[in-house]
């Protein structure tokens, strides 16, 4: 019985001792919980609760932010369609709203900053407050703002050079009618009308070249180059034909001939047709006019994949899908 005693007390004192180590784990385990991590969302769930409130009203305004961008990228793909056709009009019309546009732009980038500056328990130490999934979704909305920076310079120079390549456009066709309706004149004999028809010619060829040397930093001109060299050429030796023929008082003189003959060779290095005209619109949007536009295309995707990432984050949160 003694024996039996003895083992009885060793066995209800290994239990004590195992329940009194089982206690003391326990003790170690709850003081060893790090607060706002997923074992522990008691203690972050109110603070949790308000930042979210502003976290999804601020990925709203995200959204209104890149649905701003993406506007401006519309109206920089019709001004580009109206730079081809040679619409000045519609080209000054469409910059004038996207400049506009840009207003709303500012606005709603400057919204979305203030709202996040005013997110609650965010930033240095807020793993004490918040939650992992709270701080990552206040990380990631942080930066969307400055991604609009530089939108203002490249519409800037994308206006510019949408104006001067529509301007060149509309130059360019006017100086034919111009030259075109000055030979008219001199086939009637018409020749001081004609010389003053040249001398509009002559004068938009000025403007002409005024656009070649802006065009010139950012775009291929030598197509438009040799384009206005041939025209003023041409140009020139007609008012020469024309001068001539005033002199010579109705006689075909020695000098008549010749000018006739430079009229003639001038003729024949201009264009046939406007294919030239065509080759001159796409190096002018080839040099600025698309890379401006892709840009902002390229603002407004780096907005929707972020307001993406949001927009996920809120749906996972409501479902209760761990992040």
């Amino acid at each position: 019985m003694p024996v039996v005693k003895q083992l009885l007390a060793g066995v209800v004192w290994l239990l004590v001792a195992l329940l009194i180590a089982l206690g003391g784990a326990g003790v170690v385990a709850a003081m060893n919980h790090v607060p706002a991590t997923d074992a522990r969302p008691e203690l972050t769930w109110a603070a949790d609760r308000d930042a979210k409130a502003k976290l999804d009203e601020a990925t709203d305004r995200l959204q209104t932010l890149t649905e701003s961008v993406q506007s401006l990228g519309s109206f920089g793909r019709q001004a580009l369609a109206a730079v081809v056709a040679g619409d000045v009009d519609q080209v000054n019309e469409t910059v004038a709203a996207g400049s506009l546009q840009l207003g709303a732009i500012d606005q709603a980038r400057a919204s979305l900053d203030e709202l996040l500056e005013r997110v609650p328990d965010v930033g240095n130490g807020s793993e004490l407050v918040v939650s992992p999934e709270i701080q990552d979704r206040y990380d990631g909305l942080v930066p969307t703002p400055d991604f609009t920076t530089g939108l203002e310079d490249d519409w800037r120079l994308f206006t510019g050079r949408a104006l001067d390549a529509a301007n060149l456009n509309a130059l360019l066709a006017r100086h034919d009618r111009e030259t075109a309706g000055a030979a008219q004149q001199g086939t009637q004999e018409k020749y001081p009308q004609a010389i003053l028809l040249l001398d509009a010619s002559d004068a938009t060829i000025r403007q002409a070249k005024a656009v070649r040397d802006r065009l010139a930093a950012t775009t291929d001109v030598a197509t438009l180059a040799r384009w206005i060299n041939r025209n003023e050429a041409y140009d020139a030796a007609l008012r020469n034909l024309y001068e001539v023929l005033i002199d010579a008082d109705g006689k075909v003189t020695k000098a008549v001939r010749e000018a006739f003959a430079d009229e003639q060779a001038a003729r024949k290095r201009l264009p046939v047709d406007t294919r030239p005209l065509v080759v001159i619109m796409a190096d002018v949007a080839q040099g600025g006019l698309n890379q401006a536009v892709i840009s902002i295309e390229e603002t407004r995707q780096s907005l929707a994949d972020a307001l993406e990432i949001q927009r996920q984050l809120q749906q996972d949160e409501a479902i209760g899908t761990p992040q």
